[in-house]
């Protein structure tokens, strides 16, 4: 039971869930039903287990350099190489199902997703370009679902905004670390900016994105559109006056949870 919780905790359990369950929730919207969809969550599901052992396998010198004990593989849970070989086959596991359920291209939309984040842990994560594998993996989802459904191509601008909301949630989610990792040597886009710089594209992505996403569902859905950019204005207003430490996350956040929320519900309804 020991092994088996400290392989759980390694696979990053929070973002591991929430990311297959909006996937999902996306799939849904478009109009994937059962028993594809439960194909669909089980591909994802596995596909971001690997992600998160291959991320934890990959990190644990580093882990144990800095001395983050809550690591399983720092702890003494669970070995770098048992991880290795629990992502590798979670990998191929996931490569079959995402074909299985979503065909030829689309099942290889997802596996391309998957293998930019092992680009990212494995590659990209210490270095300037760490953003471009959010960049390419979160503008495929949508091809994935489109092509896996009906063979058609999504529309450019959900690429376009899948990309936007990758990059700024990847900044935003590494600026708390800024510090520590600037010590251990990790040399990604957010230590090269700086905390201030980093808060600042990330408010321009989600700006740009956000206004994206308002233009378009103006005509068809225009309380979608006055919602995020309400909520854009007041998360925007609350990170300039709050002086609470990590005020500026907790507004991104916001802004990037109202954004895919918005993208749901827009595409349920056609939009």
């Amino acid at each position: 039971m020991n092994r088996l919780s400290a392989f759980a905790r390694a696979c990053h359990p929070a973002p591991t869930v929430v990311v297959t369950f909006v996937i999902t929730a996306f799939a849904w919207s478009l109009g994937w039903r059962l028993p594809g969809l439960a194909g669909v969550l089980l591909a994802v599901l596995v596909g971001q287990l690997s992600i998160g052992w291959s991320n934890d396998a990959f990190d644990a010198d580093l882990d144990a350099t800095v001395g983050r004990g809550s690591k399983p593989t720092v702890a003494g849970d669970v070995t770098a190489r048992g991880l290795w070989l629990a992502a590798a086959t979670a990998l191929v596991l996931s490569a079959g199902l995402s074909w299985a359920v979503a065909g030829l291209v689309g099942g290889t939309l997802h596996v391309f997703s998957v293998l930019m984040a092992w680009l990212y842990n494995t590659v990209l994560s210490r270095t300037p370009w760490s953003w471009l594998p959010y960049a390419l993996a979160f503008g495929a989802v949508f091809a994935f679902f489109t092509y896996g459904l009906d063979g058609s191509a999504p529309p450019a601008w959900t690429v376009a905004v899948f990309a936007i909301v990758g990059v700024s949630a990847h900044l935003a989610n590494a600026v708390p670390d800024i510090n520590a990792d600037r010590a251990a040597g990790v040399d990604g886009l957010a230590v090269r900016l700086g905390t201030r710089a980093s808060l600042a594209v990330c408010w321009a992505l989600l700006g740009i994105g956000t206004l994206i996403l308002a233009v378009v569902t103006w005509v068809d859905q225009p309380w979608l559109a006055v919602i995020v950019i309400a909520v854009l204005l007041v998360a925007g207003a609350v990170a300039i006056s709050s002086r609470r430490k990590g005020a500026d996350f907790v507004a991104l956040m916001a802004v990037v949870a109202i954004d895919v929320v918005v993208l749901v519900v827009a595409a349920a309804q056609g939009g």
